[in-house]
Parts: structure tokens; C-alpha cells; sequence
């Protein structure tokens, strides 16, 4: 038998002798009437409320975060330090990660960051395209990260089986204790999040966060572990001061933007899976379609698209990236469109280039900083949607058309 995640189990167990939710009729009337009593992503997330006014539920989440933070960088150590030495037994020299979605853009972030800071060679497929076309490789020596945070997403279930056949090391890096993904892995990092309501919130920086700790494990060098010593401790604190300081601000300049048709995100390297996840928590909560582009694809992708009703972000990177970060702002300004410069800790230099600039505290790497990056995007797009006359905890459920939309592409229990 499959296992099922809790949420979808219970609705079964509720329903016995009713048509089973199939892959060619994954809507039977039962379950399409329990989603209009209550909106589907409610029931996914197990809510123990819907709320229909600010604060919505994930208003809550993203307000938790730093606690989170801290409370991983105290207990879990010793559970990310076994699975290093695991790591290290085997002989690993590659690492493979992979999810769908917000999954996916974590994925990306350990690409990067393990390419960075540990001698592995590390790469980010998604996890359809994976278990499809699985790359060439030494199974020995390899490593699937496998990133989901319900632990249910078919495709990142497919994606273990497809490296278990083939012989390689799986970790899963997950958010929920029962799942599908749990009895495909050979091993498994769990911060359980339960996750009151709305898209991935906790889910994402959390896992972010535990995969720079492992990167930590299995540092280069001395100076590499200090670096992400530094940065893993002042992350707690810096999250705290961009709600304490920022969410004033944040909410009034959703609320000057709430008409904007389209958001596109410009970032470099580790700081481009903050625009890929910032896109899609404002997309999720708002109803506003976003986009993101790497520095360089700005500049030949969007430049047509610029007009006073799309706005531009753009994020601070360390390095030579800031550079044409800073053309990107001038670009925007010179179409005509409206400019948000986000920068952290010594990062900068968009002052004066963007219309206006939000700049998070704590001395933070640009590798460790897209953990932080989560709440300014999470929060605009959730303030965003309020403005709108949105509920940014449903994913657009509580409409039907959403919901036969969510069941055709995800038969239950399998997101």
C-alpha cells in the first residue's frame, strides 16, 4: 500500500466505499464537495482555522521563521553531523539535488552553496526532468538531495526510485515526518514545520537552512566553516530585525504597488533562487503574475516588457554581480517602470538606483543569505495579496475552478 500524506488518509478514512480519487477521474464528488465546505489548501496544510481577514495563517508563518532558525541551529547538529559522516563513508565526490517548485528553488540554492563551500561537484535538476533524463553518473560516488516539503510530490517520489535503481546514496530533506518521500530515501533530515496555512513559508527557509548546515559538515576548509559559522549564527537575529524594522514598510509599499499587473525579480548567482522563490510568493499570495531573471538575461529577456505598471526588483549580490545589477535599475528607471532595490548585511549599492531600497542587517555571506532572503518576498507578496482583497492562505481555492485545477495536475496525496 502507499502511504498517503496524513491529510490526504484522513479524508479517505472519512469517505470509506466512495470512488477512490484516480489519475484519469481524480475528482469524484465527495472530494470536490469536502474542497467547497472548506478551500483544498486548508485541508492540505491540516488547518486548525480559516481565517478570512488579516492576519491571515501564513502571516503567522512568516513571522515564526527566525525562532525556527535558532531552534535548528540548536538541535538538529547532531542529526546533520551523522548524515555528513554517511556522506563522507561512501566516497561521495557529486551531488545531485532535486524538488519541484519552491522544492526545486532550494535545490538550486545547494547547488550552489555545496559548489561554493564543500569539494563536491554539486548540480540542481528538477525532479520530472530527472527522473527522465537521469544524467551519467558514478553511482558509487553520487548523491541524490531530494527536497519536498510535504513529502509528497510525485515527481520528486519518481526521482528516488529512479537513483535508487541506479545505486546512489538518497538523502531526503523534508518538512513532514510521514510521507512518501521518507520510504523511498536511504537516509533523511526532518524539521517538522506543520505548517499552519498558505504555499511553502517555513518550509523553504528552514530546508535552506539545514542544507548550509550540512555544507558546513563537509567544508573545503577551516576558513570555509568559519565563514559559514559566522553567517549560519547571525541569521536568527537578522530575521528578526527585518520584521521588527521592515513590515511597516513593506505593507505600505504593497499597498502603493497592489495595481501593479507584474513583479520581475533580477539576482546572480545563490541570489537568483531568492528571485525564483520571491516570484512565486508573489505570485501565490497576490494574483500578480512575477518573473525572474538572472543579471545577465534581464537586460536581453525583459527590456520590452518595461512599462509603469510592472515592477522591477532587483537584489544586491556580492562581487562582480552587483554591477550589472545596478544596469538592470538603470534599465528599469530608463523604461519607464518602478524600481525596488533589496540588499543585506555588507552587500549594498543600489541606494540611489532603485526608486526605493529595503536593506536587511546582520553580517550574512551571499551564499547564507537567500535563508534570510525568504521573509522580505514572502512578506511583500503576502501584503501584496491583502491589498488586493485576496486570501493569500489558499492558493486561489476558494475558487472552483482553482481547485479542479489543483486535483487534475495533483490526485490526492500526491503533492
Amino acid at each position: 500500500m502507499p502511504t498517503f500524506p496524513r491529510w490526504a488518509q484522513q479524508l479517505l478514512d472519512r469517505h470509506p466505499g466512495e470512488p477512490a480519487p484516480l489519475a484519469d477521474g481524480p475528482i469524484p464528488p465527495w472530494l470536490l464537495e469536502e474542497a467547497r465546505q472548506r478551500p483544498l489548501w486548508y485541508i492540505i496544510r491540516e488547518a486548525s482555522e480559516v481565517r478570512t481577514r488579516h492576519p491571515f495563517l501564513v502571516y503567522d508563518e512568516i513571522e515564526k521563521e527566525p525562532a525556527q532558525w535558532r531552534e535548528i541551529l540548536g538541535t538538529m547538529e547532531g542529526d546533520v553531523a551523522r548524515v555528513a559522516k554517511v556522506i563522507a563513508a561512501r566516497g561521495v565526490d557529486q551531488a545531485i539535488f532535486t524538488g519541484c517548485g519552491s522544492a526545486f528553488f532550494t535545490a538550486m540554492h545547494g547547488a550552489f552553496t555545496w559548489s561554493h563551500y564543500t569539494p563536491l561537484r554539486a548540480t540542481a535538476v528538477e525532479s520530472y526532468e530527472l527522473s527522465n533524463y537521469f544524467p551519467r553518473v558514478d553511482p558509487g560516488r553520487t548523491l541524490l538531495v531530494a527536497h519536498s516539503g510535504t513529502g509528497g510530490s510525485i515527481e520528486t517520489v519518481e526521482a528516488l526510485r529512479a537513483a535508487k535503481k541506479k545505486g546512489l546514496l538518497t538523502l531526503a530533506l523534508t518538512n513532514t515526518d510521514v510521507s512518501p518521500v521518507l520510504d523511498e530515501c536511504d537516509e533523511a533530515l526532518v524539521y517538522l514545520t506543520r505548517q499552519g496555512c498558505g504555499p511553502c513559508i517555513s518550509v523553504v527557509s528552514t530546508r535552506a537552512l539545514v542544507q548550509t548546515m550540512l555544507a558546513r559538515q563537509l567544508a573545503a576548509t577551516e576558513a570555509d566553516v568559519a565563514s559559514l559559522d559566522r553567517s549560519l549564527q547571525a541569521l536568527p537575529s537578522a530575521g528578526e530585525g527585518f520584521l521588527a524594522d521592515m513590515s511597516d514598510r513593506v505593507r505600505d509599499f504593497a499597498g502603493r504597488r497592489a495595481s501593479d499587473e507584474a513583479v520581475f525579480l533580477v539576482g546572480s548567482g545563490p541570489n537568483y533562487f531568492s528571485a525564483r522563490e520571491g516570484t512565486l510568493k508573489i505570485e501565490e499570495q497576490s494574483g500578480i503574475v512575477g518573473k525572474a531573471y538572472r543579471a545577465g538575461d534581464f537586460h536581453h529577456d525583459a527590456l520590452s516588457l518595461l512599462t509603469p505598471e510592472r515592477l522591477v526588483v532587483a537584489i544586491a549580490a556580492s562581487g562582480h554581480a552587483n554591477a550589472r545589477i545596478g544596469d538592470a535599475l538603470r534599465a528599469a528607471k530608463a523604461g519607464g517602470a518602478p524600481t525596488l532595490g533589496v540588499e543585506y548585511g555588507q552587500a549594498g549599492g543600489l541606494a540611489g538606483l532603485a526608486d526605493e531600497v529595503w536593506h536587511l542587517q546582520g553580517d550574512v555571506d551571499e551564499y547564507v543569505a537567500p535563508v534570510l532572503l525568504t521573509l522580505p518576498f514572502q512578506l511583500l507578496g503576502y501584503s501584496m495579496g491583502v491589498a488586493r482583497g485576496r486570501n493569500p492562505d489558499t492558493l486561489a481555492t476558494d475558487n472552483e475552478a482553482n481547485v479542479r485545477a489543483w486535483l487534475t495536475s495533483f490526485p490526492l496525496g500526491t503533492h
